[in-house]
């Protein structure tokens, strides 16, 4: 399956998430809100241990073979993970190298949890889950609202921090930025694909010390959310009166009027600017936080990336690039918001 989610015999998945969006296979546990590490890890049946284990070789009946001395073959070179049931009952994940270090789905979660500044106790897990059988494990940490906040108006922003690691031998230990919610391996994979910025540690002898290091990715994360939190507060600054002359000054900076235009062309101009002006009014933009820069660009940016002319798929596509015309597009809008002041 595209999700490779683990199912139990009985039918029930090894994933748990938080009961604000049910996740796209339909499959798992929800949740009230945001949970505990500890929660969420029992909910998702994650919560599992991981040993090593010496590697002897069988014939093709099952059998394990023995040295004439009666001791087993053994594969010097390699060992296996295997998942202590609890119950008596293991199961096989993979082969490793000598070298490799078992760090526990728990130990994981925890490690990020650190890395994100919260305690075992904090409410902050969104996602947990167990893929291809138990060799691998994902979570989704919740970092906050950033709230950008200086007339009290509340506008949210959300982002996670994706926590991704395996017992196969060939997944690191890995924590990105990203705004995309785990839910199964496919997200897992866009996650990091549109990570901004991502951490890997392997699992070897030293992998406590350079663990150690995964801090900067909360840094990175915070540096960002300092600075667009700093320039959404001024856009929120700049006053914007429907039908003044810096509604005209932006709209013609971002979509400039031209002599050559066909009429149909200047039609199309037309229906989008009275798009956008619509979109800034509804209750999520001016009609919740008033006329101004921030709504305004907002207002923009929602047509971008819902409205213009194009397919879904070719719509979020362009969205998410950060080369695309659209991307520079919004950025273009963002300076000319700043510059009516």
């Amino acid at each position: 399956m595209a999700h490779a989610i683990e199912v139990n015999e009985d039918g029930k998945a090894r994933f748990a998430y938080s009961g604000h969006q049910r996740p796209w296979h339909l499959l798992g546990t929800p949740m009230e809100g945001l949970q505990t590490a500890d929660a969420m890890l029992a909910a998702a049946g994650a919560d599992f241990t991981v040993r090593l284990a010496r590697v002897a070789a069988m014939d093709d009946e099952g059998n394990i073979l023995f040295n004439p001395d009666g001791s087993p073959v053994v594969v010097e070179d390699s060992r296996a993970t295997i998942r202590d049931n609890g119950d008596g009952s293991y199961d096989a994940l993979s082969t490793v190298g000598n070298r490799y270090v078992v760090q526990q789905n728990r130990e994981v979660l925890e490690r990020a949890l650190a890395v994100v500044g919260a305690s075992k106790g904090d409410a902050v897990v969104d996602t947990v889950g167990v893929l291809h059988d138990g060799k691998r494990f994902f979570a989704s940490l919740d970092l906050g609202n950033l709230i950008i906040d200086p007339t009290g108006i509340n506008d949210k922003i959300h982002s996670n921090l994706l926590v991704y690691t395996g017992h196969d031998g060939r997944t690191p230990i890995t924590y990105s930025n990203t705004n995309v919610r785990a839910v199964c391996e496919n997200t897992v994979r866009m996650g990091l694909s549109q990570a901004r910025s991502t951490f890997k540690a392997k699992h070897t002898p030293n992998v406590e010390s350079v663990l150690d290091d995964a801090q900067r990715v909360l840094r990175i994360s915070t540096e960002w959310a300092d600075s667009f939190k700093a320039t959404a507060e001024q856009m929120l600054s700049i006053q914007i009166v429907p039908g003044s002359g810096k509604v005209d000054r932006i709209l013609e900076t971002i979509m400039p009027k031209k002599e050559a235009d066909t009429d149909r062309k200047q039609g199309n101009r037309s229906d989008t600017i009275d798009t956008i002006k619509a979109i800034w009014e509804n209750p999520r933009n001016a009609g919740f936080a008033g006329h101004n820069g921030w709504t305004f660009y907002n207002a923009v940016v929602e047509y971008l990336d819902h409205y213009r002319d194009a397919t879904p798929e070719a719509r979020a596509l362009t969205s998410m690039e950060e080369t695309s015309w659209v991307t520079r597009k919004k950025i273009e809008t963002q300076a000319a918001v700043f510059a009516v002041v």
